[in-house]
């Protein structure tokens, strides 16, 4: 009701223009925005780009309740029609379902229709198989086709941690300022912990202030384990606490995980297993579910407690 009576009163204001700019203004199908009756509504009357959003919106549960199975069939609906951003996300979702065989022919079909994160997608995938000749390839394809910023941030990574081949951090440096120069402000954090790992802590601590300005969860994470450990800055538990908190506030699976080492040991915060599992718990939903071993070890302290 309230969309309507926006809409009514736009169009009062916009009567003397053109109907095209109230169109423009007002029924834009705009992800970000998280409209989905407008994108319902444009999908209805045949826009595959607006029924590709509402798809996704039905995956993630943005703006409507999650439904997968509508989210499947709206991907599914999209790759008979050749559509290569549907036979993409239909790939992403199965691959998600574990499928992974099922997933590869799918990016490869999206390939060809033009997708153009089909191929980096793939790699990713190889990349979580342990197929790192394979990753490179694809993220090597995705770069000559498509200038795929993620696909060399994601090349670095391998080149860092000598995946697929020789560790060559010079290629990986190199990688990481690519895509950053592409737009990619997530390599900055990367690029930060490449010069970690080559102890140039002042470079480290420059990107990391460049991205937590950009909000990136991962970054205030590692800076929060510069002031833990004193590497490059004056130790400072507190301000190590209050960046893992930043880091976790935003859904940032380390700063879940060294929150929650921080509650275990009772540094600089008041020592809480339950708290602890509450974060491990959070980082678990998120994907990491290696932490499971650790949830399980505190609920038996618990009850012995």
């Amino acid at each position: 009701m309230l969309n309507n009576k926006i809409a009514i009163a736009t169009l009062l204001l916009l009567l003397g223009n053109p109907v095209s700019s109230y169109s423009e203004s007002v029924n834009k199908c705009i992800p970000e925005e998280k409209n989905f009756a407008i994108c319902e509504t444009l999908a209805k009357q045949g826009d595959d780009e607006a029924l590709l959003v509402v798809g996704r919106f039905y995956e993630t549960g943005t703006g409507v309740e999650k439904n997968l199975e509508k989210a499947k069939k709206i991907y599914q609906h999209l790759a008979n029609k050749n559509y290569a951003d549907g036979v993409n996300s239909l790939a992403m979702l199965i691959e998600d379902q574990g499928r992974k065989d099922e997933a590869i022919v799918l990016y490869q079909k999206a390939s060809k229709l033009g997708s153009s994160s089909a191929d980096y997608n793939l790699g990713i995938l190889y990349k979580y198989n342990n197929d790192y000749i394979k990753a490179r390839q694809m993220f090597e394809i995705a770069i000559k086709k498509h200038q795929s910023s993620n696909a060399m941030m994601s090349l670095g990574d391998l080149y860092r941690d000598g995946r697929g081949g020789e560790q060559d951090t010079d290629l990986a440096e190199k990688w990481y300022k690519e895509s950053i120069q592409s737009g990619n402000y997530f390599a900055i954090t990367r690029l930060g912990n490449l010069y970690s790992d080559l102890e140039k802590y002042d470079e480290a601590v420059k990107c990391y202030e460049m991205a937590i300005k950009k909000d990136d969860p991962e970054a205030m994470n590692s800076m929060g384990l510069l002031y833990q450990h004193g590497f490059g800055v004056k130790r400072d538990i507190n301000k190590a606490v209050k960046l893992y908190q930043d880091s976790a506030s935003k859904d940032g699976v380390g700063g879940l995980i060294n929150l929650g080492l921080m509650y275990e040991e009772g540094l600089g915060v008041p020592q809480s297993y339950e708290k602890a599992i509450e974060l491990y718990e959070r980082a678990y939903q998120l994907g990491y579910t290696e932490i499971q071993s650790r949830i399980d070890f505190l609920n038996k302290k618990l009850i012995k407690k």
